[in-house]
C-alpha cells in the first residue's frame, strides 16, 4: 500500500520538546540541527506521538490514527498531531468531519508551536483549503529550513505524488532515503513512482529493498503485490498479498488487493466476495464507502449495468446518512460514466453536483477536485454527444477551477476536458499537449490513440494501445476503456457503451 493509495499516512521528525515555559524560549533546546523540533508539554503525549508514527509509518494506518488522537486529547495544543490527523490525503481511517475539526485545532494552536511547525501546520492547512501556492511556498521553506529531516523529505515527496507530481517527487524521496539508508518508508513510495512511469524492474528492485529492512511487516508485501499486479503479474501478486495477511492476518488492506486483483483477473464475482470481506473489516466509514465503490465497477467489466446501477445507488444512499459527500457524489458521478442515454448521464451528474452543495464538513480541496471530475464528466460527455455548446461553457467552468486553486488534480481534469472537446472538433494537434498531460488515464490515452491514428502516426497509436491493453489498475476509467482495447480495434471503441 502507497501514502498515495487507499489509506494516506505520513510523519514527521520525532524530536520533541517538552517544555512548560514559553514556546520561544524553549523550542531549540534539544532539537537535532537541521531537523525539525515537536512542541508538546506532555511526555505521555510524546510518546503517543511517537508510537502512531511508528505504526503510520508501517501503514498500520488506523492504529497509528487512535495514537494521533490519544496524543492530541492529552495535549490541546499539540498542533503537530492534530496537523497530521487532518492531512487530506488521510481519505480512509479519518472521516471529513474529523479531519476539518482537527485542521481547525491545529490552526488554533499555531501561536503555541515552533516556528518549523507552523510552516508545516500552514502548508497542510492551506493546500486542506485548495491555497496551493501559499501551501507550496510553506513546503519549501520548511524543507530548506530543516536539510537533514528525512521525515520532512518524505512528507514533502508525499504531497507531491499526491499532487501527481511524480517525477519531481522521486528525487525528494531519493533525499529521504540518503539521509537514512534504513529509513523504509521512502522506499515504498520510490516503488510506486517507479511503477507509475512503468519501469518497474527498477520498482521491483527498491520493493525487495523495502522488504528487506521490515521482513516482519505486512506493508512491503502489500506493496511488492500491488506494484506485481500493476506489472500483470496477477499470480506473484496474490502470493505476496497472502504473505502479507500471513504476517498480520488484521492488515486488511492486503484483503482488499487480493479482491482488486481478481477484479483485474476478470473473476468479477470471486472479487466480489473478497471485496465483501475488506469492507466488513474497513478502518471508517469513508474507507468502507471507498472499498465498496470498487466493488461496484465490477458489474461494469461483466457489462451487467442494472446491478451496477444498483451497487452505486446503494453507495450513494449510504454516504448520504452517513454525511460523506464526497463518496456520494463519486457514485452518481461513476453511474453517468457508462449511460447510454445522454439526459440519463447528465441527470446523474447533476445530482453528484447537487450533493456538493450540502452542508457536509468537507475539507475544500475534496470538494474542489470531486467538484473538476464532475465537470471533467459532463465536458466529456457533451463532447461524446456533439454537445459542443455545453461542451465549452463547462469546459469555460473548469478551467476557472483550475486557475483560482492551481491544484495539480484539477489541471489535469482540466487538461483531459479540454483535449477531448478539442479531438471532438478534429482538432487533434491542438488536443495532444493536453492529453500529454493526463497521460496516466485511460480516457485520455484513449485519445491519443484516437489522434495518432488520425494524424497518420500509426505506429506510435499502437504502442500506445498496447500500453493501454496492458494497464491494471482497479479504476472506474480501466473497467470502462481497457478491456475494449484487448477486444476490439480501439479507434472503434465507446466510452459510453450501455446497450
Amino acid at each position: 500500500m502507497s501514502f498515495t493509495l487507499r489509506s494516506i499516512v505520513l510523519g514527521l521528525a520525532a524530536t520533541a520538546v517538552l517544555t512548560a515555559e514559553p514556546l520561544c524560549a524553549a523550542v531549540g533546546s534539544g532539537a537535532n540541527p537541521g531537523t525539525l523540533p515537536i512542541t508538546t508539554r506532555s511526555k505521555e503525549a510524546h510518546r503517543l506521538f511517537d508510537r502512531g508514527l511508528l505504526k503510520l509509518e508501517n501503514l498500520h494506518s488506523a492504529e497509528g490514527m487512535q495514537d494521533l488522537r490519544k496524543a492530541a486529547a492529552l495535549d490541546p495544543d499539540f498542533g503537530m498531531a492534530e496537523i497530521l490527523i487532518s492531512f487530506e490525503s488521510v481519505d480512509q481511517v479519518v472521516d471529513p468531519e474529523e479531519k476539518v475539526a482537527e485542521r481547525e485545532k491545529a490552526k488554533a494552536a499555531r501561536s503555541k508551536v515552533s516556528p518549523g511547525e507552523r510552516l508545516v501546520i500552514d502548508w497542510i492547512a492551506d493546500s486542506s483549503e485548495g491555497k496551493i501556492v501559499p501551501a507550496i511556498q510553506a513546503m519549501n521553506s520548511v524543507l530548506d529550513a530543516y536539510p537533514k529531516d528525512k521525515m520532512l523529505a518524505w512528507l514533502g515527496g508525499v504531497w507531491l505524488e499526491n499532487q501527481q507530481q511524480i517525477t519531481r517527487a522521486i528525487p525528494i524521496f531519493e533525499r529521504a532515503t540518503k539521509l537514512d539508508p534504513s529509513f523504509a518508508a521512502p522506499l515504498n513510495e520510490l516503488g510506486y513512482c517507479y511503477a507509475r512511469v512503468r519501469s518497474f524492474d527498477s520498482a521491483f528492485a527498491v520493493m525487495q529493498r523495502y522488504i528487506a529492512l521490515l521482513p516482519n511487516e505486512s506493508n512491503p508485501q502489500d506493496s511488492y503485490a500491488e506494484i506485481l499486479r500493476m506489472a500483470g503479474r496477477f499470480d506473484d501478486a496474490l502470493t505476496h498479498y497472502r504473505e502479507s495477511l500471513k504476517i498480520d492476518p488484521t492488515f486488511w488492506v492486503s484483503q482488499l488487493g487480493i479482491a482488486d486483483t481478481y477484479a483485474l483477473m476478470g473473476e468479477e464475482e470471486r472479487a466480489r466476495a473478497e471485496y465483501t470481506i475488506s469492507i466488513k473489516h474497513a478502518g471508517s466509514k469513508m474507507e468502507a464507502a471507498n472499498w465498496t465503490l470498487q466493488s461496484a465497477i465490477t458489474y461494469l467489466r461483466e457489462q451487467n449495468y442494472l446491478a451496477a446501477d444498483d451497487a452505486f445507488r446503494a453507495v450513494a444512499v449510504q454516504a448520504h446518512k452517513d454525511a460523506l459527500a464526497v463518496p456520494e457524489a463519486e457514485a452518481y458521478r461513476m453511474m453517468a460514466a457508462y449511460q447510454s442515454n445522454h439526459q440519463d448521464a447528465m441527470g446523474f451528474l447533476a445530482k453528484a453536483e447537487k450533493v456538493l452543495q450540502h452542508n457536509h464538513p468537507l475539507p475544500g480541496i475534496n470538494r474542489q477536485e470531486e467538484l473538476a471530475l464532475i465537470l471533467r464528466s459532463r465536458i466529456e460527455r457533451a463532447a461524446h454527444d456533439g454537445n459542443a455548446s455545453l461542451g465549452r461553457t463547462e469546459l469555460k467552468r473548469l478551467q476557472e477551477l483550475a486557475e483560482s486553486s492551481n491544484d495539480a488534480v484539477i489541471q489535469l481534469q482540466y487538461d483531459g476536458a479540454a483535449g477531448a472537446v478539442l479531438v471532438a472538433e478534429g482538432k487533434y494537434e491542438q488536443a495532444l499537449p493536453h492529453l500529454q498531460e493526463d497521460n496516466r488515464n485511460p480516457l485520455s490515452m484513449r485519445l491519443m490513440v484516437m489522434s495518432y491514428r488520425k494524424m497518420g502516426a500509426p505506429e506510435v497509436a499502437e504502442e500506445l494501445s498496447r500500453t493501454l491493453a496492458n494497464w491494471y489498475e482497479p479504476t472506474l476509467e480501466q473497467a470502462l476503456v481497457v478491456p475494449e482495447f484487448r477486444g476490439s480495434e480501439a479507434n472503434t471503441a465507446s466510452s459510453f457503451r450501455r446497450m
